[in-house]
């Protein structure tokens, strides 16, 4: 019910979401890049957001879907020119929205008991929070491969100011356990 619930509101809603985003992009001190963009451009990734979100619901909210996505928003980003401030509050302001359209539908709160309103509060952070990560961990790998192919440090000077750390190392269900924890032993995050 919780999936349902929320693809539908994303089908019913998906213009209204978007132009929500695209207000508050254009209304933010912390987005000049993103202003930069035409008001088609911007509509035009705000709809990719919020469809990726519908498919992730529909395919059962894997997290293993938000990997590749999210990855490669943070790559594209660092090339297109965005500081990685900007792209990680875009992406808060996508949750922020959709947070701020939902709270208030009967279609979501007079439907969902106690035990399915956290699991539908659970199933969009987690879909927000891995999406945080991976966008820094696209962002970074692309920020270090730029930086190495510019010869201008040596790998040691690299590895020193841009430790890879857990953005290199780890796999995808220790990030889960770590971040998650009991929530998937008991079936809450999927």
């Amino acid at each position: 019910m919780v999936y349902e619930s929320l693809i539908a509101i994303l089908e019913r809603h998906l213009r209204d979401l978007v132009e929500n985003w695209v207000s508050e992009i254009k209304n933010s001190e912390y987005l000049e890049t993103y202003k930069k963009l035409s008001d088609e451009e911007l509509f035009n990734r705000g709809s990719i957001l919020f469809s990726n979100l519908q498919d992730w619901l529909l395919k059962g909210a894997s997290n293993d879907d938000v990997v590749n996505y999210f990855q490669k928003i943070g790559s594209d980003r660092i090339n297109e020119g965005f500081p990685l401030s900007e792209v990680y509050y875009a992406l808060y302001l996508e949750k922020k929205v959709l947070w701020s359209f939902v709270a208030w539908k009967d279609e979501v709160t007079g439907v969902l008991k106690a035990r399915d309103a956290i699991e539908f509060m659970t199933v969009i952070n987690n879909y927000f929070d891995l999406g945080d990560f991976y966008i820094i961990r696209g962002y970074m790998h692309e920020l270090y491969a730029n930086i190495a192919d510019s010869d201008k440090f040596t790998r040691e000077e690299l590895e020193k100011m841009l430790t890879k750390g857990a953005l290199y190392q780890e796999s995808v269900k220790k990030i889960r356990e770590q971040m998650y924890g009991e929530g998937l032993s008991v079936g809450m995050i999927r």
